[in-house]
């Protein structure tokens, strides 16, 4: 009977997982200008064979003067072509694979501890987890690539019991398609296969000739991703995001430097050398991912990438964390998933802390796996230490279970309610209702000027218009890199988007604002979720 249940379970948790997913998601949030570049191309790639800049089905996509792995462009492409370009559309291949992720995760911890209480208690946390839910929801390529990975991992480990060639072939393949979609996935699925292959080297060594062919067909999955990231801005995008672009550490060293005038010796030089004060400002980073109360209390500063007053977890898990942490080193039952554990704990946050900005949840989105269950091994196990005192065992259950559908209620209202009325600005609220009313209105007048307060307004423009690609594709123009190496697209068709300035505004021009001063009256007003305005339309005559 219990059997039966617990094989029911994982689809119940299935099920919840979706549900809190696909909740509003064509809405909530609103549209990124990210997100509108991967269905924009994906529609131009449909329409024309080309993407927004008039490239025939690249592996690199072109966005913003930055180059994006094509892998999720790809999966888009054929919701697009099915359901139309709409932000369903575009989110609708990662909610899918977010889902797999929990499945797969089940499915390997089951493998690897033989517990199908620990397996099924492993889902149901990742399937309430903040931080997972939050990426799952958008179009987001690291939970894509995430979700390779975890399959790719599943394929590693049953590999050892069954069908090694075929199930190996499997993993080398995952893994290698995982560095199609996203930037962070090519540092850390490489030095993960690594690690997976190192601790089980007497095994791999035994099949070595069952695992050339897989390897080949690795290497040349690669090849073309390898090539195509150097010849389209792979470096200059390092440049503009890795750690060498913040600038503090060379400042501090020269100020060092300065404080010792002129006796400046060979040591001081030593001391204070810049790269030595760039290895520290790497540590800080690496390591603030670790930080309790980026975990647990406050989450990452990005708007677009937290809830508001929630960290990555919920807090009652740090308990559990701590718990999990004991266990696993204490208990020899683990042994098996120890090697996975650990090295997804060291190298989940490496590409995220070779950049400036840091701790970030969205680089750093594999550490959730290992943490996730570290939190299901410390409940599992403080349960079923307790089970052993009945008088206890009851009262701590109900209490625990009371805290975390509090924790997940609040979150959920967090979400939902409060998110869009917080950070609205974060995700472009309200150019969906602009976009039809400017391109309905437009050709009335001899220009139209977009404020360019709010991140890359030209491909929100053409998402929700559907612009024609094949005239983009003859009017598009990227306007010089700024210092992170971005750039963006300040006019097409008689669109300009610029900061207003009224006063230089020719007459006949339909004028969009947010909350830059103009002497009119608006003939339109557009609202963000928490009523306070997000645009506003005039009429220069």
């Amino acid at each position: 009977m219990l059997t039966r249940l617990n094989k029911h379970l994982i689809w119940v948790i299935l099920l919840l997982a979706f549900f809190v997913r696909a909740y509003q998601i064509n809405v909530t949030p609103a549209l990124n200008p990210d997100e509108a570049a991967i269905g924009y191309d994906a529609y131009s790639l449909i329409q024309t064979g080309k993407d927004e800049h008039g490239i025939s089905w690249p592996l690199h996509f072109k966005s913003f003067g930055d180059y994006k792995p094509g892998g999720y462009f790809y999966l888009v492409l054929p919701f697009v072509k099915l359901m139309g370009l709409t932000p369903l559309a575009v989110r609708l291949p990662n909610l899918i694979l977010s889902i797999i992720t929990i499945y797969f995760l089940y499915k390997l911890i089951f493998l690897l501890s033989k517990s199908k209480e620990l397996s099924l208690l492993s889902a149901l946390i990742l399937a309430i987890s903040p931080w997972h839910i939050h990426f799952s929801r958008g179009a987001w390529e690291s939970s894509a690539a995430l979700s390779f990975i975890i399959i790719g991992t599943y394929f590693f480990y049953i590999s050892k019991v069954k069908n090694f060639f075929w199930n190996f072939s499997l993993f080398v393949i995952f893994f290698a398609l995982s560095l199609y979609i996203y930037h962070s996935a090519r540092i850390f699925a490489p030095l993960i296969a690594l690690s997976y292959i190192l601790t089980n080297l007497k095994l791999i060594l035994t099949k070595f000739p069952k695992i050339l062919f897989p390897l080949l067909i690795g290497v040349l999955l690669v090849i073309p991703v390898g090539v195509s990231f150097l010849n389209n801005g792979g470096a200059t995008r390092f440049g503009g995001v890795g750690l060498t672009a913040d600038q503090g550490p060379l400042w501090r060293a020269n100020e060092l430097l300065n404080q010792h005038q002129q006796n400046l010796r060979i040591t001081d030089r030593i001391i204070h050398n810049q790269k030595n004060l760039y290895l520290i400002s790497w540590g800080e980073k690496y390591f603030s991912h670790f930080d309790l109360n980026y975990l647990f209390i406050s989450g990452d500063e990005v708007p677009r990438s937290k809830v508001p007053d929630m960290g990555q977890f919920y807090l009652i898990e740090l308990l559990f964390l701590l718990l999990g942490l004991v266990f696993i080193l204490k208990f020899k039952q683990y042994s098996a998933l120890k090697p996975v554990i650990f090295s997804w704990l060291i190298f989940a946050p490496l590409a995220s802390s070779l950049t400036f900005q840091a701790p970030s949840a969205l680089r750093s989105l594999p550490l959730l796996i290992p943490l996730s269950v570290l939190i299901s091994i410390g409940i599992y196990q403080f349960f079923l230490q307790i089970s052993k005192t009945n008088k206890l065992k009851i009262p701590l259950i109900i209490i625990t279970s009371i805290l975390f559908i509090y924790s997940f209620t609040y979150y959920l209202d967090a979400y939902f309610i409060h998110y869009p009325k917080r950070y609205p600005f974060a995700w472009q609220y309200g150019f969906d209702e602009l976009v039809p009313y400017v391109m309905a209105n437009k050709d009335k007048y001899n220009s139209v000027y977009i404020t360019d307060k709010y991140d890359q307004p030209y491909i929100l423009f053409l998402f929700y218009s559907k612009y024609s690609p094949s005239q983009i594709q003859k009017e598009i123009k990227l306007t010089p890199p700024d210092k992170f190496g971005f750039s963006t697209v300040n006019h097409f068709s008689n669109l300009y988007f610029q900061k207003i300035d009224w006063d230089k505004i020719p007459s006949n021009s339909l004028v969009v604002t947010s909350d830059e001063t103009v002497p009119v009256t608006p003939l339109k007003n557009i609202y963000f979720p928490n009523k306070s305005f997000a645009f506003k339309i005039y009429i220069k005559p």
